[in-house]
């Protein structure tokens, strides 16, 4: 398996479970102002952070740079659509990408139109993916303070726990 088919693999695994992340956020949109210190994002300042990374992938394997501004998002609906199309078509866009330009084509980062730095595609492909998922486990510890049960990460949830010790006695 090259490093491309690798990657494409984990995104695959890796975006299933923050598109869950967002779908269990609440709906009510001034829920998402939570944020458990003043120094921390809100949540909804997280996904409006996370969530623009697989449109900026995908671009950035037909233009060769990856450029973020401010996104913005009207409800929790609109946001996991946006995320689940964008995070599908890299995955198309990746499978047309040459195994040469992902290994050695060293393209930049820019964010409201100010390079910040560059690396090798891959590299910047798999420091974005991290990005999401440490964002997503920052995410993950403001659910029950929002009013909504934690959505399933990598195992069961403190809910899943007790369902299952309650079944069992």
């Amino acid at each position: 398996m090259t490093n491309k088919e690798f990657f494409i693999q984990t995104w695959q695994n890796e975006m299933k479970i923050t598109a869950g992340a967002v779908k269990a956020l609440p709906h009510d949109m001034s829920k998402l102002d939570y944020k458990p210190t003043s120094k921390c994002r809100s949540a909804l300042e997280i996904i409006c952070h996370i969530l623009p990374h697989a449109e900026a992938l995908n671009n950035a394997t037909k233009t060769f740079v990856i450029s973020e501004g401010n996104k913005q998002f009207t409800s929790v609906e609109e946001a996991e659509t946006y995320f689940e199309k964008n995070a599908a078509l890299l995955i198309e866009s990746l499978k047309n990408t040459d195994d040469k330009t992902w290994e050695e084509k060293v393209i930049p980062f820019e964010y409201d139109g100010h390079k910040l730095f560059e690396y090798p595609m891959q590299n910047m492909f798999w420091m974005f993916m991290f990005d999401i998922i440490h964002h997503r486990g920052q995410l993950s510890t403001y659910y029950r303070s929002m009013g909504v049960i934690n959505p399933h990460i990598y195992g069961p949830t403190a809910e899943d726990a007790e369902k299952m010790a309650a079944a069992n006695n």
